[in-house]
C-alpha cells in the first residue's frame, strides 16, 4: 500500500515466487486500529493468477484481535491451490489452500501481540516489521470445464516433448547426413581404370599414356613383360601429368 509499505519480490521459479513486505509503524497498528483494518500487498503474478498478501495488526475479525491475521488472496475468476510459507518475526507458518475465485484464506492468529512485542527478530527499533512468503502455485483451474491443470506436471510434460524434439533433430540431422554422403557417392566422377591391373588410378597414382592417348599405371607399365601399350599395342610416350593433375582436382 503506498505510504505504508515496502514491497519487492523475488521469482525463483515459473510457478513460484518469495514476496517481501516492510509494514511502516507496525507497532502503532497493532496498538491502535480495530480489527478488521488492514494492510495489503500490490497485486502480484505467479503463472496466469494474480495475488495479493492482506495483513490484518488487530485481527481480522472481533475473535482474533490482539493478533495478527495473515491472508492471501486469489483475484482471480478461477480457483487456485497454492503453498504458502510465511514468515513474521520468528515465527513461519506453512499450508496449502485451495482458494475459490476471489476469496483469500491463511492464519487468523499467526502471531500474537505480546510475543511479537518480545520477538527480537520482528520489529526494529522504529517500529516497522518485515514479513515474507514463499508462495508455489500447484495448480490453476482451467475455466469453462472445471479442469484442473498440475502446473509441474505440465511443465514435466513440455520438458519431455522438448527432449523428443531434440532426439527427432539428431535423427533427421544423422539421416541427412547420410543422405548427401550417398549423393557425393553417386555422383563422384569415376578414375580411369589401368588396363592391366584394372585398378581405378586415383590420386596419388602416377600414369603413363601411350601415343594414341591410352592410359595405364606406371606400376604395370614397368613390368618385364609389358613393353607397349596393351590397348593398341603403340609405344609409350611418357608420364599423363595432365591426367593426373585432373584427377587431384576432383578429388579434392
Amino acid at each position: 500500500m503506498p505510504g505504508m509499505t515496502d514491497e519487492w519480490k523475488l521469482p525463483s521459479h515459473d510457478n513460484k515466487l518469495k514476496y517481501f513486505i516492510r509494514i511502516r509503524g507496525f507497532r502503532h497498528k497493532m496498538q491502535t486500529w480495530r480489527a478488521g483494518r488492514e494492510v495489503h500487498s500490490m497485486p502480484f503474478h505467479i503463472g496466469e493468477s494474480e495475488f495479493s498478501l492482506h495483513i490484518y495488526p488487530n485481527g481480522d475479525e472481533k475473535n482474533n484481535r490482539g493478533h495478527v491475521s495473515v491472508f492471501i488472496r486469489n483475484r482471480n475468476s478461477w480457483a487456485v491451490k497454492v503453498n504458502v510459507e510465511f514468515k513474521i518475526g520468528s515465527r513461519i507458518c506453512e499450508d496449502t489452500f485451495e482458494i475459490p475465485v476471489n476469496s483469500g484464506l491463511g492464519w487468523g492468529e499467526i502471531h500474537g501481540h505480546d510475543d511479537l512485542l518480545n520477538d527480537d527478530d520482528a520489529l526494529d527499533s522504529e517500529g516497522n516489521l518485515d514479513t515474507s512468503a514463499d508462495i508455489s502455485l500447484i495448480w490453476e483451474e482451467v475455466t469453462g470445464n472445471g479442469k484442473k491443470e498440475d502446473v509441474d506436471g505440465l511443465k514435466s510434460e513440455v520438458a519431455d516433448l522438448k527432449r523428443k524434439i531434440e532426439t527427432l533433430e539428431t535423427n533427421i540431422m544423422s539421416k541427412l547426413e547420410a543422405l548427401e554422403n550417398d549423393a557425393r557417392r553417386k555422383t563422384r566422377i569415376a578414375c580411369p581404370e589401368c588396363p592391366v591391373c584394372f585398378e581405378e588410378m586415383k590420386p596419388p597414382t602416377k600414369i603413363v599414356q601411350c601415343v594414341s592417348g591410352h592410359f595405364i599405371c606406371l606400376q604395370c607399365r614397368d613390368r618385364p613383360e609389358v613393353t607397349c601399350c596393351p590397348l593398341c599395342k603403340e609405344k609409350f610416350t611418357g608420364r599423363a601429368t595432365g591426367m593426373e593433375k585432373y584427377l587431384r582436382t576432383i578429388a579434392s
